[in-house]
């Protein structure tokens, strides 16, 4: 696909892998249009891009999800491009007594919800251009479950299955103008994902090096791209997945929780 004269909408666009995505992609000649939680974030990416269009929505959120689709035929009348980055990811501990539900469903509702809702929502706008692609970012915790991330674990794994549904979906109905990928992006520290994570992660990849292999897999038309660490954790899901996820648990429970659950 060609990235240049495209119009674009990212969600979580105002921030981390979806802002650099939106300056990478504006530079190169496509409209795009970033959607955000909060209205400081996108005042703040409308002041240092004036060429980026910003819209407040919670993919959480379906009342605010409908205003979009009223403005936004007037804005980007040619949608042909969807980002789904839009994400949060905490450490929940499940014996917490404490533990508040809606705080432990809350990545449930915006990382994997959301993503089928914009999807879903957005489709038949896209289905009229030439050329379309959806992309919905997951994780490498797609493929090996982090034991202190219940819920991004499960929510991203969400992702990783319904994004592949959903490309069938369109392939057999005979739909090959339409292009559905999934970026599977391993520990990035430059985003503002979690605060707090432990120093030295498995993985971590600079956000540039990810921007990189994601513009390159969209204009190669990758169904997947697993980028950096997550190409590991993928074979090791293949070849050792209960081995590894008790080494991996044993390790980051004591640093997320190291005076015990």
């Amino acid at each position: 696909m060609e990235l240049k004269n495209n119009e674009i909408m990212i969600t979580g666009g105002t921030s981390g892998i979806g802002l650099a995505l939106a300056k990478e992609l504006s530079k190169r000649g496509n409209k795009v249009v970033v959607l955000g939680r909060s209205k400081d974030r996108l005042s703040a990416v409308q002041s240092e891009y004036p060429e980026i269009l910003t819209f407040q929505a919670d993919v959480a959120d379906r009342q605010s999800l409908m205003a979009l689709q009223e403005w936004l035929p007037s804005h980007l009348p040619n949608l042909n491009i969807v980002i789904n980055s839009a994400g949060v990811m905490k450490a929940h501990n499940l014996l917490d007594s404490e533990l508040d539900l809606d705080a432990l469903l809350s990545e449930i509702e915006i990382n994997l919800v959301g993503t089928i809702t914009v999807d879903k929502l957005f489709l038949p706008q896209l289905l009229k251009q030439k050329e379309v692609m959806i992309v919905n970012i997951s994780s490498g915790l797609a493929y090996l479950s982090s034991a202190p991330h219940p819920t991004y674990s499960a929510s991203k794994a969400g992702v990783q299955m319904f994004t592949s549904a959903l490309r069938d979906q369109l392939a057999y109905a005979g739909m090959q103008n339409v292009h559905v990928m999934e970026l599977v992006p391993p520990l990035v520290s430059e985003t503002n994902l979690e605060s707090g994570t432990p120093s030295g992660a498995f993985g971590d990849m600079p956000l540039d090096d990810l921007v990189s292999a994601a513009i390159k897999g969209m204009e190669q038309n990758k169904k997947r791209v697993n980028a950096g660490a997550a190409k590991v954790l993928r074979k090791m899901r293949n070849t050792a997945s209960d081995k590894t996820e008790q080494t991996m648990a044993k390790e980051s429970l004591k640093q997320y929780f190291p005076e015990g659950l």
